[in-house]
């Protein structure tokens, strides 16, 4: 018994179907020959990968023929290097300015996050980097760039039994009451910190932050500023974080893979494994969910095949997924379903 908590807002929405659904016919397999590849990002008219080549994290291809076109960043421990690589898809965000690409890039180990000229390193295949904060705690788990002035971290609190939001105001200092009800959260001493673990992004264009836990069921949408804050859950009933950790680690849910924000709507992999099914043999194949931007579903896509992440390239209305542990790509062709929503 007892009471049950969640890492959830007060207002709940409860998604049990979607209003298009669509199984996606076997998705081609694109030419993508890039070895060690980790992740990967469409933007405009190119493809980013992470590839765990030292010399070149990154990997840019043009699309749509997937030729490689530069490469950037470095490991190492010079000032312009990264110790621990940076993934194209977590704790990076991309945004353009004066019509050129640029990304937020956080090194966890050095506690750096830097500004990054994509767009100088596509022309002139030059890095072009630009420190923004250091010294930051290595007990951060994620960053989440709102803008050059402002940081939202993610890091380790209550003696390891929690995950705190704060908003690091390069300016001034603010407190953002929305994400105390998610701060509470908290499992017991000496549990697994990653049971509160979520991928977590914020769209500019609306100042909505998307949060993705990996291991419930629910999805949580607010503005910083509080005017919105609601919880998704994908089913009839909230997973509360007491039943994860009644559950034996390998038997613990492994709900969802990837999170991506687009300008009309947003979207989440759904694995619906457990920890051991995702380790060993799959059981489910995997659907992208879609959701607008007051957070009601909008289609669920239905995967043939196993991905653990996803984008969409718009130009060519095509569903691209990369499974990492066969480090296979598939394309579907989603024109019409775009259309149809």
């Amino acid at each position: 018994g007892g009471v049950e908590s969640y890492m959830a807002f007060d207002d709940v929405e409860y998604v049990e179907e979607c209003p298009l659904v669509r199984k996606l016919q076997s998705g081609n397999l694109p030419n993508i020959d890039v070895i060690g590849t980790k992740s990967f990002a469409i933007r405009d008219s190119i493809m980013i990968l992470s590839t765990t080549h030292r010399d070149s994290l990154w990997v840019f291809l043009s699309l749509p023929g997937y030729q490689k076109i530069a490469s950037g960043l470095k490991l190492g421990g010079g000032p312009d290097e990264f110790v621990g690589a940076p993934s194209v898809a977590n704790n990076t965000k991309f945004y353009n300015k004066d019509g050129a690409l640029f990304a937020y890039l956080f090194d966890g180990q050095k506690g750096k996050l830097m500004d990054y000229d994509v767009t100088n390193t596509l022309n002139t295949g030059d890095m072009s980097l630009r420190l923004i904060k250091d010294s930051l705690s290595n007990s951060i788990f994620s960053i989440v760039p709102i803008n050059d002035s402002l940081i939202m971290l993610r890091g380790i609190a209550k003696n390891a039994t929690a995950l705190d939001r704060t908003v690091l105001d390069l300016t001034t200092n603010s407190k953002y009451p929305v994400m105390s009800k998610l701060n509470d959260a908290t499992i017991e001493p000496g549990e697994d910190i990653n049971i509160l673990s979520a991928i977590i992004k914020h769209n500019p264009a609306n100042d909505i932050v998307v949060e993705m836990p990996i291991g419930l069921n629910y999805i949580n949408m607010y503005t910083l500023n509080g005017e919105l804050c609601k919880t998704i859950c994908v089913g009839k009933k909230m997973l509360s974080l007491e039943k994860v950790q009644r559950k034996m680690r390998w038997d613990r849910p492994y709900t969802f893979a990837d999170l991506r924000l687009f300008q009309n709507f947003w979207g989440v992999l759904l694995l619906n494994e457990t920890e051991l099914s995702f380790q060993t043999i799959r059981k489910n194949k995997p659907s992208v969910l879609l959701f607008d931007w007051d957070g009601y579903p909008l289609a669920n896509l239905k995967l043939d095949d196993n991905a653990t992440s996803f984008d969409i390239n718009f130009a060519s209305g095509e569903l691209i997924t990369f499974d990492h542990q066969t480090e296979l790509f598939k394309t579907y062709l989603i024109g019409e379903i775009l259309g149809e929503m």
